[in-house]
Order: C-alpha cells, then structure tokens, then sequence
C-alpha cells in the first residue's frame, strides 16, 4: 500500500509545528537563563524577553560619519551616459534590544563576580572574537553564531580554573564573557572598518532581537551548563 502526501505537507508541517516548537523553546530556555542569572521569577523573566524583543525595533543614533565615495553611472535613452560621485553618510547606532539591554543585564551580574578574573575573562574574549569578525559590506560585522559563546565559555571556564573560582558561577562569568565580548570584540574594535559595510545605518547589536550579542550571552550560559 504506497500513501500519498499533498506537496504542501513539509512546508506546513515546518511553519505551523517545527518553527512554533524551536519559538517556544527558545523563550522557555531564554526565560530560565533570566531565572538563573537573576533569581527572578518566570513572569520577570518573561517581562525582560519582552523588553527586548520591542527594543530589537529601536535603533537609538550615536554619531555619523562620511562614507566612501561611489561613482555610479546613468544613463539616458541608452545612448547618453553620465557619471556622478555619491556620498552618503554613515550613522553608527546603538540597538536597545540587541545590546543596550543586553549591557545592562551583563553589568548587573558582572557586579556579583569577583572584578579581576571577570575583566581578564571578557579582555580574552573580546580579542578571540575580534579576529573571528569580519566586515561585511551591505550586511555589518558578522561572526559565526557559535563561536562567541564557545570563546566566552572557554575563557569563563579556564579563568574560573585559574582564580579556583566555584564553578557555580561559572554560567554568570560566561554570560558577562560573551554579551561585552562580543559588543567589544565583534561591534567596538570594528568601529573603524565600518566605511567598508558602507552607507546607511550601522547598529551595535542591530539586526533585531536574535543578534549575535543577545544570543551569544544566552548559549554562553546553556554550554556553562554542561560542564557543571
């Protein structure tokens, strides 16, 4: 007996099951990671995933700068062309679900560490992720999803080692590892390639919620929580 499925079963399946499970996954894994961080209740947990998922929609502007001249060529009918300079300007942005409130949640937990290892941890961090990002024009500073948190929990893991730090604070290390490693890493040390990404608007912890720096601090605290 041979059973027939529609062409549109996959992608359904995929829209309606898969992406609504991996959503609610994430909220839920993102929401213990608060209730961890924190010890917050699960409503204040949720309050702060809401938080920034609307600030992933404010890009606040910090300063501009001129962009690279681009000649372009028009054309008139076909047949007559003329070419033009353009310059356009560069404004640099601060994204306040991507890294605003992500900064803010890092330096609350960065205030119960210990302040020598926790600094040494995001420094190391920061220059490991500095040579894994790249400038990408027309698209930002990208790095590969999980290298920054796999940095910030090696650096988190051998400084906790080194300090003879407990290991139970070692998803809070991670995390302040990988939220200001990537900011300074991936975004800071960046600033003066940004005339290559080109014109328009460069946001630090731009590209919406799911960004490299919000991301980078919750998976930095999942992998932690393997080696506990």
């Amino acid at each position: 007996m041979r059973y027939f499925f529609p062409p549109l079963i996959l992608p359904l399946f995929i829209l309606f099951i898969l992406l609504p499970f991996f959503a609610l996954t994430f909220v839920l894994t993102t929401t213990q990671v608060f209730k961890t961080l924190f010890g917050i209740s699960t409503l204040e947990a949720l309050m702060i995933f809401s938080l920034i998922v609307i600030g992933s929609f404010v890009n606040i502007p910090v300063y501009k700068i001129e962009g690279r001249e681009v000649v372009r060529r028009r054309s008139i009918f076909g047949i007559f062309y003329y070419y033009y300079v353009e310059k356009k300007q560069i404004v640099v942005a601060i994204n306040v679900g991507g890294a605003l409130i992500p900064s803010i949640l890092a330096l609350k937990v960065l205030l119960t560490l210990p302040i020598l290892p926790t600094l040494l941890s995001i420094a190391i961090a920061s220059i490991l992720i500095y040579f894994f990002a790249k400038p990408i024009p027309g698209v930002g500073i990208a790095v590969p999803l999980f290298i920054p948190p796999l940095i910030a929990l090696m650096c988190s893991f051998t400084i906790a080692q080194i300090f003879e730090l407990n290991l139970l604070t070692l998803p809070k290390l991670a995390f302040v590892s990988g939220v200001f490693g990537s900011i300074i890493g991936a975004d800071l040390m960046h600033l003066k390639d940004v005339e290559k990404i080109g014109s328009g608007v460069v946001s630090i912890g731009g590209a919406g919620t799911f960004d490299g720096i919000f991301l980078t601090g919750v998976f930095s605290v999942v992998f932690s929580f393997l080696l506990l």
